[in-house]
């Protein structure tokens, strides 16, 4: 009987400890061994846009954009037949009009690696990548949102200027993103609908807020696996 109750607070001890993360880098480790290459890899989908000025709606667009992890990205601003897209490839990122290259700049999309893009690298690489972009992934905090516990990658609680990561306790999902976009501007991305894709989730409503406003509402639709891309 003592042997049986001694592995019985043994096996509860080590449950425990597997959830008692110190730092977020315990949390990735976690997303990645959870999720590694179980979201679709190549896919298409399409999105409604409201955008907003000052709180207030200001007009609808609609995108039609194609994913393959870890990082490519393309977006096609309003029919593709017009040429108007821009490209996110490697580390960079190309922008089109009319089908013609008008700029290209440095740009590594930590959107896109946090959102699926990190379950298709290596944890190092992912954990290099995500310190490049200033967040202190040494810190770690627990907090509540929408009635639910999230741990907070990157901050304590009532930061909310540092970059970083919110992930729902229960079932890893990122349900928030606050990252600086220069020197004056936050970006506060909400995620606010999933729905079961693949071996894991993807998103299908985001809200975007600079320093506090509203800024625009995303709803994505027509989700499609394809072949990988062709850039």
């Amino acid at each position: 009987m003592r042997r049986i109750i001694a592995f019985i607070f043994l096996f509860s001890s080590i449950l425990g400890y597997q959830f008692r993360a110190q730092n977020g880098y315990d949390i990735l480790k976690k997303m990645h061994t959870t999720f590694y290459k179980g979201p679709c890899k190549s896919y298409t989908f399409s999105q409604k846009n409201t955008h907003y000025k000052n709180d207030t709606v200001s007009g609808h667009s609609v995108w039609h954009e194609a994913i393959e992890f870890p990082d490519k990205f393309r977006i096609d601003f309003g029919e593709k037949a017009e040429g108007n897209y821009v490209v996110f490839r490697n580390d960079s990122v190309y922008n089109f009009k009319k089908n013609a290259l008008a700029k290209m700049r440095a740009d590594s999309n930590t959107l896109l690696l946090i959102l699926g893009g990190l379950y298709y690298r290596n944890l190092e690489d992912v954990v290099n990548r995500l310190k490049a972009a200033e967040y202190k992934l040494e810190t770690l905090s627990l907090q509540k949102w929408n009635s639910e516990e999230v741990y907070v990658i990157g901050a304590l609680e009532g930061d909310l200027k540092s970059n970083q990561i919110w992930v729902n306790k229960k079932t890893l999902q990122v349900e928030r993103i606050l990252e600086k976009m220069n020197a004056t501007d936050i970006m506060d991305m909400r995620f606010e609908a999933h729905q079961a894709w693949c071996k894991g989730s993807v998103e299908t409503k985001v809200s975007f807020r600079r320093n506090g406003k509203l800024e625009q509402v995303e709803e994505y639709y027509d989700l499609e696996e394809i072949e990988p891309l062709r850039h």
